[in-house]
């Protein structure tokens, strides 16, 4: 079967296998491939060494720019910190489902083989990500049955993952800043931190005027919009000197 070939500007986790004068040879792990970073795509600044940037072996998210059967062309510096960071998470826990339906192959006295070739593509097919296929046996199990998943693998599935998955919970975090000089202040500051408690954020106390206001969930983008959201409305809406800002 020939190898996928990673679409324009996609992101990739990436294993530097080579760091020439001039460029970087790396692995794309997810497609099996090679692609090659030029130094003008490691940083944003002048480079003189690459190596100040990279290690060999060391794993990094890479976007690609182009892509063909004959070569794939790769960027460092047009991945952003948000990105890297969410790709890097994605990318360790779905290694890590691999391992699990591994398991889940020994319980059915497959071997890594037949479990590749047997479960792999039909869970990704259907659900997109072994990552997704042991959060949908979590969350919606009777999901699992409407789908076309052998029964012995399905019962295997939910097995392993009631037993060693746990979805990752993501927090963050914003400060609050609240000044006021009116006589009711104290009142207004409270009412201000009430409200974003009503809509399911924890509200911790660093020292006056700034508070530090915590949204969690399974969806990194939806919970920042929340805090973010919630934050900024609180602080337009104060009657007195008010400021929000995301931790970074």
């Amino acid at each position: 079967m020939e190898k996928k070939i990673p679409k324009k500007w996609e992101l990739v986790v990436c294993r530097i296998k080579k760091i020439n004068p001039h460029s970087v040879l790396a692995y794309l792990v997810e497609y099996e491939r090679m692609g090659l970073i030029h130094v003008s795509e490691v940083a944003s600044r002048w480079v003189r060494d690459i190596r100040e940037f990279v290690k060999e072996n060391q794993y990094v998210v890479c976007r690609v720019m182009e892509a063909n059967t004959e070569h794939i062309s790769l960027s460092l510096k047009r991945v952003y910190k948000e990105d890297r960071t969410k790709k890097l998470n994605e990318f360790k826990r779905e290694r890590r489902s691999e391992k699990l339906i591994e398991m889940c192959g020994r319980l059915l006295k497959k071997s890594a083989e037949e479990v590749k070739k047997e479960i792999v593509p039909v869970l990704v097919e259907e659900f997109g990500s072994l990552t997704k296929t042991f959060e949908m046996a979590l969350r919606k199990p009777d999901l699992l049955k409407r789908k076309d998943i052998p029964v012995k693998w399905r019962e295997a599935i939910m097995d392993i993952a009631k037993k060693n998955y746990a979805e990752k919970t993501f927090a963050v975090k914003g400060e609050l800043r609240l000044i006021t000089s009116r006589p009711d202040g104290i009142d207004l500051i409270k009412k201000a931190l009430l409200k974003a408690k009503s809509q399911g954020l924890e509200v911790q106390y660093v020292s006056a005027p700034k508070y530090v206001l915590i949204g969690k969930g399974k969806n990194y983008k939806e919970v920042e919009s929340k805090v973010r959201e919630i934050g900024e409305g609180i602080a337009k809406g104060f009657e007195g000197e008010a400021s929000f800002e995301l931790e970074k």
